[in-house]
């Protein structure tokens, strides 16, 4: 409730404040943000737990002191990023704790650093980053970390530094295999594309994602990069439920864009993200058959923050607009404050002992160490002096 006020509060300074709020300020507000997600006792569920317990056992590996060989079982497919950032962390803390803390602010600081990069209004941002980012970072830390280093690159789209670009996205892959959805947004050329042309592109995603191919796609990417399991969960999801809500969200989004297409100015930052936007609302199409393939386009969200960002703010814009961003966002919000409330309340932090918050058949399914329910810090939270 008090994130929801707060996006109320930047809501109202933004419609009648039209400026670029202060670093500071939007300093102090992710630094909020990662600190009441990052001490949340194991809020979002299952992966929290998977998180928990693989850090765990390198950090004891750690403590014997093991060599290399004894932490490389311990690697998940050739997510090799991850696994060195798990060993670091290990020679700080041997608490699953503040391990998550570490990531999560870690992962907010990326955010942040890219915001200060591209947005020229930050309250617009975040209260668009609120809607569409926030609720997954509690939950999908690797994948909300490899976010965050993928967003670092893109301004080496139109600086045309391949190099630069591809070995972010490499590192990026490296905490998360996602992040290669993130290669082709290098090879759209840098300029505007027509409505007609958007729009016939969007169509073709649409065929694609009604076809098999996007199945066939997730599957030989699993084999290739040794996740068949975890991709096998995606395929899965295949037929679960068409996901009307997909096709509406691209509809609304792409209408929002087409609407205000003539504001946007033949600059390449500019031209890239608003290409961006329009791969996001692709990849929704594309994978509308599948109940987990919204997130393979998180990454290009950063277009949405963007865009709506851009278009409601200028002197040219109608108010229309500031509303449509506003109620968008919240609307959002509330959606999935609602859906997620059984796994998030009563919010509770790891500072207290006892059960975490959310539905309890989660705890009783995947806790790995009751330990941590008697006494949360058992394990040393600080090891590094």
């Amino acid at each position: 409730m008090f994130i929801y006020l707060t996006v109320l509060i930047l809501g109202f300074v933004y419609y009648f404040v039209d400026r670029r709020s202060s670093i500071i300020g939007l300093f102090l507000f992710f630094f909020f943000l990662s600190f009441f997600i990052g001490v949340g006792d194991m809020i979002g569920g299952y992966d929290r737990y998977i998180y928990g317990e693989i850090f765990d056992r390198i950090s004891d590996t750690t403590m014997k002191k093991g060599n290399l060989k004894d932490f490389l079982v311990y690697i998940n497919g050739s997510e090799y990023g991850y696994f060195f950032w798990e060993v670091l962390c290990s020679y700080v803390t041997q608490n699953r704790y503040v391990f998550i803390l570490l990531g999560t602010l870690l992962m907010y600081v990326l955010y942040f650093r890219a915001f200060v990069m591209y947005m020229s209004n930050y309250p617009v941002a975040t209260i668009v980053f609120l809607g569409f980012v926030y609720y997954f970072t509690m939950t999908y830390m690797r994948e909300t970390m490899a976010i965050g280093i993928a967003w670092q690159g893109i301004k080496y789209i139109w600086e045309r530094k391949p190099l630069q670009y591809f070995l972010i996205v490499i590192l990026a892959a490296s905490f998360h295999n996602s992040a290669v959805v993130m290669i082709p947004l290098y090879f759209i050329p840098i300029k505007k594309i027509s409505p007609q042309r958007i729009i016939l592109i969007l169509f073709l995603c649409l065929i694609v994602g009604i076809s098999p191919l996007p199945e066939w796609i997730i599957a030989r990417f699993g084999e290739s990069t040794g996740m068949e399991a975890r991709t096998a969960k995606y395929v899965e999801d295949e037929m679960s439920g068409f996901r009307l809500d997909y096709i509406i969200e691209s509809i609304i989004l792409i209408g929002f864009l087409l609407k205000n297409y003539k504001l946007i100015k033949s600059k390449p930052m500019e031209i890239t993200f608003s290409n961006i936007y329009v791969v996001f609302c692709g990849v929704l199409l594309m994978f509308l058959r599948f109940g987990q393939g919204g997130r393979f386009g998180w990454y290009y969200m950063i277009g949405i923050i963007y865009i709506f960002s851009r278009l409601s703010t200028l002197r040219k814009s109608t108010k229309w607009n500031k509303v449509f961003v506003f109620v968008l966002s919240t609307l959002l919000f509330v959606r999935i404050t609602s859906l997620w409330a059984f796994n998030l309340t009563p919010y509770k932090t790891f500072f207290s002992n006892g059960y975490p918050s959310g539905e309890t058949y989660i705890y009783w399914n995947w806790e790995y160490d009751y330990n941590y329910t008697k006494d949360k810090l058992y394990r040393d939270p600080w090891i590094l002096w």
